[in-house]
């Protein structure tokens, strides 16, 4: 398997009574993209064909190994947008994700893999 990255869901998934944020996530291969491009399903539809890649290239979330469609689905939509951004970056998909501080003006980037790293710790 191709290099795996770990990312924190800022509002997590439940599933069967536990809330998990944690997840892995390998870099797209061209197996995963051509599995994805011959379901006939996806057709122009960007979000499923998002959807369906996400559980291709997601290998856990917390305790769940078996990561289908209905998995993403269940996903907050905080969550899900947070994927297909670090999805996009980890795949050269989109350029570096920047912000400007609020008080100084000054722009700096966004590291989405790191972002919601220390959430762990929120109780």
């Amino acid at each position: 398997m191709s290099e795996q990255i770990t990312f924190h869901l800022p509002l997590g998934l439940e599933y069967e009574g536990k809330l998990y944020k944690t997840g892995k996530m390998h870099l797209t291969t061209t197996i995963d993209e051509l599995a994805v491009q011959e379901i006939e399903e996806t057709g122009l539809n960007t979000r499923y064909r998002d959807i369906l890649l996400l559980a291709s290239v997601i290998d856990e979330i917390g305790e769940i190994t078996n990561i289908t469609k209905e998995t993403i689905m269940e996903l907050y939509e905080a969550d899900f947008l947070y994927l297909q951004l670090l999805y996009n970056q980890l795949n050269g998909e989109s350029g570096p994700v920047s912000t400007k501080c609020p008080n100084c003006n000054s722009d700096f980037p966004i590291i989405l893999s790191e972002l919601y790293s220390d959430t762990s710790r929120i109780k």
